[in-house]
C-alpha cells in the first residue's frame, strides 16, 4: 500500500511538471482576462526567506534495495533568495527505513539525521535543488557524506513538491543477530552471537528515490 501511494505521488508530480513546460516559463505577469487579475509564474517571487516543512516518503534503490524497505523521513527547510532565479537552502531532516530480512539475515531499522546546504535554480514554477552534508546514523551508524538532487515544481506560494534522488557512503557496520536475535548494530565485530557466526558486516553506497511535499511560511 506505501509503494502504491509512493507510485501515484510520483506520478502526480510528473503530471504537474509537465503541466509546467506547456506554459511559458519565466518570471512574466500575465492577465487573468476572465477575473481581470493579474499573476506571477514565479509564486515566491515576493519572498526573500522562505520556510518550509516537508514529509519525505522514499524507496531504497540499488545496493540499499537488498537491505531496506520504503521508508519515511521529515524534514524542516530554510531559504534565502539571492536574486529571482537563485536560492540558498538550508535542510535538516530525519529519515528512517525498516530492515529487510534476507537469508535468515534481519537488517536493523536504517536510521539518519542528514542536515544539507544546497543551491536551487527557478524557471518560472519549476525548479532544480542540489544538496550536500553530513548525514549523523543512529545505533552504530555513524557520520557518513550525504548529497542529492531534485526537480521540483511550486503549486502555490504556500505548496510545493520535489521529486529526490539521495545517496551517501555508509561505513561497513556488523549485524550482530540473525532474524531469531533481533537485528543489532554494530558493537563486536568479531563476536560469535547466535545463529550469525561472526555477524553480518554491511556497508557502502546507499541511494534512495522519494519525494518531498512541503508547505512553505
Amino acid at each position: 500500500m506505501k509503494k502504491l501511494v509512493f507510485i501515484v505521488a510520483i506520478v502526480a508530480f510528473s503530471a504537474a511538471v509537465k503541466a509546467q513546460d506547456s506554459s511559458a516559463l519565466g518570471n512574466k505577469t500575465y492577465t487573468n482576462e476572465s477575473k481581470n487579475k493579474t499573476y506571477n509564474e514565479n509564486p515566491t517571487l515576493d519572498k526573500k526567506v522562505i520556510w518550509s516543512i516537508g514529509i519525505e516518503p522514499s524507496t531504497p534503490i540499488g545496493h540499499f534495495h537488498n537491505l531496506a524497505k520504503f521508508g519515511w523521513g521529515a524534514s524542516l527547510q530554510g531559504e534565502f533568495k539571492t536574486s529571482t532565479n537563485f536560492g540558498i537552502t538550508l535542510n535538516g531532516g530525519y529519515f528512517a527505513w525498516s530492515g529487510k530480512t534476507a537469508d535468515t539475515i534481519k537488517y536493523p531499522n536504517f536510521k539518519y539525521w542528514p542536515v544539507m546546504a544546497g543551491l536551487k535554480y527557478y524557471m518560472g514554477k519549476a525548479f532544480i535543488h542540489a544538496q550536500a552534508g553530513p548525514g549523523f546514523g543512529e545505533d552504530g551508524l555513524g557520520t557518513s557524506f550525504w548529497y542529492g538532487a531534485g526537480l521540483g515544481v511550486n503549486f502555490t506560494k504556500k505548496v510545493d513538491a520535489e521529486l529526490r534522488y539521495m545517496g551517501w557512503k555508509q561505513g561497513i557496520v556488523n549485524n550482530n543477530e540473525s532474524s531469531n536475535g533481533g537485528g543489532i548494530y554494530g558493537g563486536n565485530p568479531g563476536g560469535t552471537p547466535t545463529g550469525n557466526p561472526g555477524g553480518n558486516p554491511y556497508g557502502g553506497h546507499y541511494s534512495t528515490l522519494g519525494i518531498r511535499l512541503a508547505v512553505n511560511f
